[in-house]
């Protein structure tokens, strides 16, 4: 049903365009042509004459841009005034001429004059207002027509939209059918909506809102671990330290337990602890050196 909305959608933008053309497309297909078709340079059989009078100008000239069309009107713009100016000197100069050869001859006195020249300033002013009138129209046509030529493109844009949506929503139909068939094939469901997950049935806000709260974990987890990164080595150090003391503690209880073995194992033999005999040799010596020193104890 989707499908044929957008068909019939398609279909009536087409009948518009087709039952109101744009008369400015068609004036603007030769600037289009020119722009896209390479320009033809000229052939080798013209004449000599022909070649000298068509110049690298005439054959830029050729080539119909917004900024050429612009030189052009200003160039034309510029011989009309200097024609009207040669029409008006020969109109002036042909009235006068028959006004001096006419019969009776035409004589205008300095009050006419000045009666013409009252009414050629109003004429004048009236021409101006008419022309700034006319130059605000043409600029307020020219913002228009940027305007509807930016809708025109975007219509278009939207009209190709629509050509390749019925495409790319058969593409997403798919996917999703197949999709939903691996998630069967997964959980064991047939229809693939079903699921021991209650995750896998939420709607698409609460799922957009428990994917936020789990990006939002997982970023105080990564600053957590990030943290005891930058402790990690201080403790290593630690650790490092405590090692080295635990194998020194280590040691010397290994060799006290072997002494405190040794010395059992001695005296259950009936033997003098060498320790005991150390310490008696120690004794006899102090007493010896204080004698010997004259140090009372």
């Amino acid at each position: 049903m989707a499908e044929t909305d957008y068909a019939t959608t398609l279909a009536t933008l087409r009948a518009q365009q087709s039952a109101q053309p744009l008369s400015i497309l068609a004036l603007a297909e030769p600037i289009t042509a020119s722009q896209t078709q390479p320009p033809q340079p000229p052939t080798s059989q013209a004449r000599p004459s022909d070649i000298s009078s068509n110049n690298a100008s005439d054959f830029e000239s050729s080539l119909l841009t917004p900024a050429s069309l612009d030189a052009d009107l200003a160039h034309y713009r510029d011989l009309f005034s200097k024609l009207r100016f040669s029409y008006l000197e020969q109109v002036t100069k042909e009235k006068y001429l028959r006004s001096i050869v006419g019969d009776p001859p035409l004589v205008v006195s300095h009050d006419d004059n000045l009666a013409l020249e009252e009414k050629l300033a109003v004429m004048k002013t009236d021409l101006k207002a008419k022309k700034t009138e006319v130059d605000a129209l043409v600029l307020e046509m020219q913002d228009q027509a940027r305007v509807l030529a930016t809708r025109y493109e975007a219509v278009n844009k939207e009209m190709e939209v629509l050509e390749t949506v019925p495409t790319e929503i058969y593409r997403l139909r798919e996917e999703i059918r197949a999709l939903k068939a691996e998630i069967a094939e997964k959980t064991g469901s047939e229809d693939g909506h079903s699921s021991n997950d209650p995750r896998m049935n939420m709607s698409l806000e609460a799922t957009q809102k428990a994917l936020a709260q789990q990006r939002a974990s997982t970023a105080e987890i990564d600053a957590q671990i990030e943290a005891l990164q930058r402790q990690m080595p201080g403790k290593m150090r630690e650790v490092e330290k405590v090692d080295r003391e635990l194998v020194e503690l280590e040691r010397r209880r290994n060799e006290s337990t072997r002494l405190a073995m040794e010395g059992r194992r001695r005296r259950e033999m009936g033997g003098r602890d060498e320790v005991e005999e150390l310490g008696r040799w120690y004794k006899s010596s102090e007493a010896v050196l204080r004698s010997l020193l004259g140090v009372e104890g």
